[in-house]
């Protein structure tokens, strides 16, 4: 009988350890209302982060911290500039063109709504989202995640690479792969 119990056990370990935050963040069977670029448009961007200066308002609901928040946008942002552009993080404070000719204005003309978890969404391909660039009015929707382990703000930097060039349909993603896709789940604080 033990064993049985054992082999389950051994079973269960090796699906958790093997699914990504991204698998784990599909069990939020209720989802936010929707967010649209007019809703995000209408929130209050009352807040600044201290590096680039992006424009940040924070929904109700949220877990951390405002300061960790901004903290963490300006460092993640700041890592995904480093990694994908040769020109790295100063590359946030001016202007840049991206090779179709399209001019990327400095980071703090970006505005950022944080939402603490999924939302429903008009996304081709799916209706629940945590994260959406609307790139008519230069705005990042982010969803907290809460699941244990998993890094907060999972698809900030994806969002990021929407923002410097990343197509909306992903036919470009793997130029920007290796600096969007480290989100990572601590199997040792899912335990915990």
């Amino acid at each position: 009988m033990a064993m049985k119990y054992l082999s389950v056990f051994f079973v269960l370990t090796i699906m958790l350890v093997t699914v990504s935050c991204d698998s784990l963040d599909n069990f939020d069977t209720d989802p936010d209302p929707l967010i649209t670029a007019e809703i995000a448009d209408s929130q209050d961007y009352n807040l600044v982060t201290p590096i680039y200066g992006m424009q940040v308002s924070i929904d109700n609901g949220v877990n951390r911290g405002t300061q960790d928040i901004l903290d963490i946008l300006d460092r993640r942002a700041e890592q995904f500039l480093d990694c994908q552009f040769v020109e790295g993080s100063e590359l946030g404070f001016e202007d840049f063109m991206l090779n179709n000719g399209t001019i990327v204005p400095p980071l703090s003309d970006l505005r950022v709504y944080v939402v603490p978890k999924r939302y429903r969404c008009d996304v081709p391909g799916t209706s629940v989202c945590n994260g959406t660039y609307f790139g008519g009015v230069d705005i990042v929707t982010v969803a907290e995640t809460d699941f244990p382990g998993c890094d907060v703000f999972l698809p900030w930097k994806h969002e990021l690479g929407h923002r410097y060039g990343m197509d909306a349909n992903h036919t470009n993603q793997s130029d920007f792969q290796s600096c969007i896709g480290d989100a990572s789940c601590d199997i040792d604080n899912i335990f915990d």
